[in-house]
């Protein structure tokens, strides 16, 4: 029995030590998407409203699940790719968003995004955590969702885009053994690069996410 505990103790304790190899995981957690509404070159069509009173935003909370692999070069360093799925987000109500006459509209939005990131990782010593951090590429497509009333889909198309966008991060990792972690991360999509959404082929405005999700590897 003794024999047992030491060896738990063991791996548990070195579990830090987990540095260079592949690793693939799962995550899952709440994003909240932003939407930014530019109908600033319509100002001309009613001169009462300026044209930054036509840039309007919202931000909604929306499940979000995703999945990662990736390789460490040693215990800092390494390199990871991912594919994250946000669900319809809950609903906005935004002023201008039916265009020329400047109605109130509702819609909510979901996306999907395929990311490549460098990962940078500092080992706390003496324990099992770990900070990192995130930065790279990700590709995103972003649709308002099936809730968008006449005024904002008044044909009947839902506005959607896709495009590059910057992907980054910061997180907080515990090795449990030198094979499995957990991990709480903070990830920003598009806030330095947003993805341009179009309705009817005229860009109406911008998509973004910043997600919290806990998430769960393998290391092999």
């Amino acid at each position: 029995m003794v024999r047992k505990y030491l060896i738990l103790l063991a791996l548990v304790g070195s579990a830090n030590a987990a540095s260079d190899g592949f690793y693939v995981g799962i995550d899952a957690g709440v994003g909240f998407q932003n939407f930014v509404y530019n109908n600033s070159n319509l100002s001309s069509l009613n001169p009462q409203f300026s044209a930054s009173q036509l840039v309007v935003s919202g931000t909604a909370a929306s499940p979000q699940v995703g999945a990662f692999g990736g390789y460490m070069f040693n215990r800092n360093w390494g390199v990871e790719a991912g594919y994250q799925y946000m669900f319809n987000s809950a609903n906005i109500t935004g002023a201008g968003i039916a265009g020329a006459n400047f109605d109130t509209g509702t819609y909510n939005l979901n996306a999907q995004l395929f990311d490549l990131l460098a990962v940078g990782r500092l080992p706390i010593e003496d324990s099992n955590f770990a900070v990192y951090g995130k930065l790279g590429l990700g590709y995103a497509y972003a649709q308002f969702g099936q809730y968008c009333t006449p005024a904002v889909c008044a044909t009947g198309s839902l506005p959607s885009g896709s495009g590059l966008t910057v992907a980054g991060g910061i997180g907080l990792e515990y090795m449990i053994t030198n094979s499995w972690n957990m991990q709480l991360e903070l990830m920003n999509y598009g806030g330095l690069m947003p993805v341009n959404i179009s309705s009817n082929g005229n860009t109406v405005g911008y998509w973004s996410d910043t997600s919290l999700t806990l998430g769960a590897a393998w290391h092999f």
